[in-house]
């Protein structure tokens, strides 16, 4: 089994939302390789701050985070201050998230001789503007001298962007070992009774997360008493307040909690977690709710059938709403059942998914791209090596 390298600075690069999977995988990976002895730092592009609570998690774990006010996409300028930071801190490798890092984080490995590794973590599709943003990206992590894929389906993707088989390497996310909150305090933080059976829904409220889809299933759970809770914020928040009364969905019955901070620790308060994405990678709320042993119904769609199965949760097609009403359904009537699979994810988790492993498959990225580049530092950034 690789170890960490003590002598190599790894640089992470992001460009945050103010929550989310990239953001979570970040703060695990940095964690988890600081404590396994790795030299680990974090610059965060930020247009606003103040809001990501992640870089408190961060430096309380001991590992340094430098932001960059990053307001307007002065993506020249932000490369020299990312190339400035990775030559004052001795940096050895760049790791950049998504698409904004990527970019500014490339120029700047490129222009001080730094090797750089993207994990790609999901095509999550969207508008025009989105589509063009993922189209260009995948131009460009054709240089990158090694990319991690979250999931099998997100590397066939990029192999079939045109990226070389030989650069990429998948890597499912591991659990980065937050705990949850006794199921009593969690449900007493989301003003939610005891006993009262509750299906919980966490993520962006974007079209590729699909909050509309899970509240199209529930008015077909059929569960006398059921509520839904939904945490996330994002776009789509005014119009699912407007789905949800459409289908005749009571306050009572459906309520969008917005943001929370610490909504991996609260997954404990559900009975039942739903993960209705159109398009996916893979979700870190997956592992988190496994963690907690939170049961699962979810699509399957990106790299979810690669973890969950009928033997450790509910799987259905990708947009089935019905298929999915009826899974939160069953997983509601039959506790016992539902503890079961659960109990059987967590097993799952524990021995394919820790973070250790995790931490040291990706170090054996790192390791392959140790050799010397092939190009040369000032070259033209169009220049496909």
């Amino acid at each position: 089994m690789i170890s960490v390298n003590p002598e190599r600075t790894v640089m992470h690069v992001i460009a945050p939302a103010e929550v989310g999977g990239a953001e979570s995988v970040v703060c695990a990976l940095a964690s988890g390789r600081r404590a396994l002895g790795g030299k680990t730092e974090v610059i965060a592009l930020v247009d606003r701050p103040g809001l990501h609570s992640w870089i408190d998690d961060l430096r309380r774990d001991g590992v340094p985070v430098h932001v960059l006010p990053c307001r307007h996409r002065r993506y020249r300028a932000h490369s020299r201050a990312v190339a400035e930071l990775l030559v004052a801190r001795g940096a050895d490798l760049v790791h950049t998230h998504v698409y904004h890092a990527n970019f500014v984080g490339y120029l700047a490995a490129r222009s001080c001789a730094r090797r750089v590794v993207a994990t790609v973590h999901g095509f999550p599709g969207g508008d025009w503007k989105n589509r063009a943003y993922q189209w260009f990206d995948s131009l460009l992590l054709r240089r990158f001298d090694a990319v991690i894929c979250v999931s099998d389906q997100a590397r066939v993707r990029l192999v079939r962007a045109g990226c070389r088989p030989e650069r990429l390497t998948a890597i499912p996310n591991g659990h980065g070992g937050k705990t949850c909150l006794p199921r009593a305090i969690a449900r007493t933080r989301l003003g939610l009774s005891q006993g009262v059976p509750a299906v919980g829904w966490v993520g962006r409220l974007s079209p590729e997360k699909g909050p509309d889809l899970f509240l199209r299933a529930l008015p077909r759970v059929e569960v006398d008493g059921a509520v839904a809770v939904l945490i996330g914020a994002g776009p789509e928040q005014g119009r699912l307040s407007s789905c949800a009364a459409a289908l005749g969905l009571r306050g009572d019955t459906v309520r969008i909690a917005g943001p929370r901070e610490d909504a991996a620790s609260l997954l404990s308060a559900f009975d039942v977690l739903a993960i209705t994405s159109r398009t996916e990678g893979l979700p870190m709320v997956l592992l988190e709710a496994m963690a907690a042993g939170t049961p699962v119904v979810a699509f399957a769609v990106g790299g979810i059938p690669q973890v969950l199965t009928a033997e450790s949760g509910w799987l259905v097609p990708g947009g089935d709403i019905a298929a999915c009403a009826a899974a939160i359904t069953e997983a509601l009537r039959a506790p016992a059942e539902a503890a079961r699979r659960a109990a059987a994810a967590r097993r799952v988790l524990d021995t394919r998914f820790g973070r250790d492993q995790w931490v040291r498959n990706v170090e054996a990225v790192y390791a392959t791209v140790e050799a010397p580049p092939s190009w040369r530092t000032g070259a033209a950034v169009n220049a496909v090596p």
